[in-house]
């Protein structure tokens, strides 16, 4: 299971919370954008107090268009996925935890049944898929365009190249088991 993947990656005492969220352009054959691993004491959870924040890695990511994995529910696109540091303020062994240089593939596809209810754009949002091994995927958040958080209805549905997606997790993961 993925959780289990990114969990065994922390190893600090101070940290509990981690959230994966990305900004990604498509192209006809490829991806391009950014993704960010953000880290939160205990209290953040319970609070959701911005006073919880520990750091964060930003990552280049950069894809190739790849045909789907398993697991990919309606997957209308699918990207083998480079990952590559760019900065980060979180001290060791966080800064440079290998677990958190994921994932290998993605894919973009139906919003799963079991993540409905935490969708933030009903109806105009796709699910995002990830993969960490490279051989299936497992639904993992929502796809929509960038302009549906600063611009309301304007954003556009569906999944078009040259267009800025925001990539949001479904769930946090809890990093104390």
């Amino acid at each position: 299971m993925l959780f289990f993947l990114l969990a065994v990656g922390c190893a600090s005492d101070e940290v509990s919370w981690a959230v994966h969220h990305a900004s990604v352009l498509p192209s006809e054959t490829a991806l391009a954008g950014t993704q960010i691993w953000e880290f939160f004491t205990p209290d953040w959870a319970s609070s959701g107090d911005a006073d919880a924040f520990v750091c964060a890695r930003g990552q280049i990511v950069t894809g190739t268009v790849t045909a789907a994995l398993p697991g990919c529910d309606g997957c209308v696109a699918s990207y083998e996925l480079d990952v590559a540091e760019l900065e980060t303020d979180c001290a060791s062994p966080l800064d440079a935890d290998p677990a958190y240089l994921t994932p290998r593939a993605m894919g973009i596809g139906a919003v799963p049944d079991a993540l409905a209810d935490a969708d933030p754009y009903p109806g105009r949002s796709l699910g995002w898929y990830v993969s960490i091994d490279g051989v299936e995927m497992e639904p993992y958040g929502f796809a929509y365009d960038e302009a549906l958080d600063w611009a309301g209805e304007l954003g556009a549905p569906g999944w078009t190249s040259g267009q800025t997606y925001t990539l949001w997790p479904a769930y946090a993961w809890d990093l104390r088991e």
